[in-house]
C-alpha cells in the first residue's frame, strides 16, 4: 500500500510541475546574427565531421545505461527496461542497415532494422507482437538520430526553420525546429528542434514529438549530449542524458558509449539474425573514460 502511494504521489508531482509545451516557430522573428537556418545546420554537420552517410565502412558501438522508476511504471514497452540496458550496436550507414543486440535482467533483445523493414527477437524468439514491434520501431529510430543525429536530420528532414535562441548554463544556444518525414517508427511525421551550440556548432540536445506509438502520442521528450568523441572523421556524443518535457516531466534514461570501432567488414548476413555471427560478434573496442573530445556541459 505504502508502495503505490508513493508511486501515485510521484505522478501527482511531475503532472503539477511546470509542464512545456512543444516549441514552435513564430512568424517574423529577427536574428542580431543573420544566420539562416541552412547555414547553422550546415556549420553543425560540418562541425559533426560531415554526412555520415556517406562513409563508406561499418561503426561499432556499445553502451550501458539506467533507466528511471518512474519512466519503467509508465512506459513499461516503450522503456523495456528488462531487456534494454546494455547493448551492442552495428551499424552500416551506406545503406542505413542498423543491427542492436541488448542485454538487461529478463535476457536479451535483437533487433534488425533496415530501409524498409525490422525484426526484433526476444531471448532468440521471434517477436510478433505488433505493438512491440511498433514501439522497438519509434525507439530504433530514436536512437539512431541521438547517435548520428545531424546526418539524421539531413536524411529525414522536410523542413528546418530557426526558432527563438536559448541560453543555458551560461552558453548560448541556436535552435532549428525540423520536420522529418517519416517520423520515429511508423510516424508518418515527427518534429525535432535541435539546440546548437552557438560557440562550436555542436549538437547540444535534441527535442522531439513521439507520433509513431499510440501511449506517447501528444508526449515530448529530449535528450542532452552531455560528451563527445572524435571518431575517425566524425564526432560522436558518448554521454547521454535523456527526459520527458511533457505532458509531464521526469528524468527517464541515462546511458553512455563504453566501446567504438570501425571498419570490421561483417556482412549483412552476420547481423540478420536473433545473434550476431562472425565479424560482428566482438564487443566494440573500450574507449577511455578520461579522455572525452571536449568538456562535459
Amino acid at each position: 500500500m505504502l508502495r503505490n502511494l508513493r508511486f501515485l504521489l510521484a505522478i501527482v508531482a511531475a503532472l503539477l510541475s511546470a509542464c512545456a509545451s512543444f516549441p514552435q516557430a513564430r512568424p517574423g522573428l529577427q536574428f542580431d546574427d543573420g544566420l539562416s537556418a541552412a547555414q547553422i545546420f550546415d556549420a553543425c554537420m560540418a562541425a559533426h565531421g560531415g554526412d555520415i552517410r556517406e562513409y563508406p565502412g561499418d561503426i561499432n558501438l556499445s553502451t550501458d545505461g539506467h533507466w528511471y522508476r518512474l519512466i519503467q511504471r509508465i512506459q513499461p514497452i516503450v522503456s523495456d527496461a528488462g531487456f534494454r540496458v546494455t547493448s551492442q550496436e552495428r551499424y552500416r550507414p551506406r545503406d542505413g542497415l542498423y543491427s542492436i543486440h541488448h542485454e538487461g535482467p529478463l535476457g536479451s533483445k535483437q533487433v534488425v532494422r533496415t530501409a524498409d523493414a525490422i525484426a526484433v527477437w526476444y531471448n532468440g524468439e521471434r517477436e510478433t507482437d505488433p505493438v512491440k514491434i511498433r514501439a522497438t520501431a519509434m525507439t530504433n529510430d530514436a536512437f539512431r538520430m541521438f547517435h548520428f543525429g545531424p546526418s539524421f536530420i539531413k536524411a529525414r528532414a522536410t523542413e528546418i526553420v530557426r526558432i527563438a535562441d536559448a541560453r543555458e548554463g551560461g552558453r548560448d544556444y541556436r535552435r532549428l525546429l525540423a520536420t522529418v518525414q517519416p517520423g520515429f517508427g511508423e510516424a508518418a511525421q515527427d518534429q525535432v528542434v535541435l539546440w546548437i551550440d552557438a560557440q562550436t556548432a555542436r549538437l547540444f540536445r535534441v527535442h522531439m514529438t513521439l507520433n509513431g506509438f499510440e501511449t506517447t502520442q501528444g508526449a515530448h521528450v529530449d535528450t542532452t549530449f552531455l560528451e563527445y568523441r572524435r571518431v575517425g572523421p566524425y564526432l560522436l556524443p558518448v554521454r547521454f542524458h535523456e527526459r520527458v518535457r511533457g505532458p509531464l516531466r521526469i528524468d527517464a534514461h541515462d546511458w553512455y558509449t563504453t566501446g567504438i570501432d570501425l571498419d570490421r567488414g561483417w556482412s549483412a548476413e552476420d547481423v540478420a539474425g536473433p545473434a550476431f555471427e562472425g565479424a560482428a560478434i566482438p564487443p566494440a573496442a573500450a574507449i577511455a573514460a578520461d579522455t572525452p573530445d571536449g568538456s562535459p556541459r
